[in-house]
């Protein structure tokens, strides 16, 4: 199997225009909206009635889309926390990542914590979209030649997990 590209990340929500808005602050921008439904859906999703809303966002730097989905016949919940399996999160580049913090949360994002640094001093804090979804900000360290390459021997993943265990 060959794999060209990693094309896009989804996130089912509550409310298309409410996400919609608050990806906007990171930079995404409306790409395609449209309806999806019938039995392929159902078959393809396997879920019952699947009719779905969708929002295609896309970044002005490039990289993998943004696919938001509104299943219209289900319930909203809130996302699964990070500890559940199958939670995911996004993860978004900065190069000041107090200044993004002091800027969302003034446009009523709600943080998880203050920013934490890694031992390689990767800077990292956790904040909420509007359905729970959990969305990650990154400061790289100074140099990033100062941090290492992972390894993919069974010691060094093991090394690694150890360490993101502790996060």
């Amino acid at each position: 199997m060959e794999i060209t590209r990693v094309d896009h990340v989804s996130f089912t929500v509550g409310d298309l225009e409410r996400s919609t808005a608050f990806y906007s602050r990171f930079g995404f921008e409306q790409h395609k909206r449209y309806v999806s439904a019938g039995p392929d859906v159902d078959d393809g999703t396997a879920t019952q009635n699947a009719d779905m809303e969708i929002v295609w966002l896309k970044h002005p730097l490039g990289g993998p889309m943004l696919e938001l989905i509104r299943y219209v016949n289900y319930q909203a919940d809130r996302s699964a926390l990070n500890n559940k399996v199958g939670a995911a999160h996004l993860c978004f580049a900065t190069a000041d990542i107090a200044g993004a913090q002091a800027e969302l949360t003034a446009t009523g994002a709600q943080f998880l914590s203050a920013p934490h640094e890694d031992e390689f001093g990767m800077r990292w804090v956790y904040l909420r979209d509007p359905d729970g979804n959990a969305v990650e900000l990154v400061q790289d360290p100074p140099s990033r030649a100062d941090v290492p390459e992972l390894g993919t021997s069974p010691s060094e993943i093991s090394s690694v997990g150890d360490r993101a265990a502790r996060l």
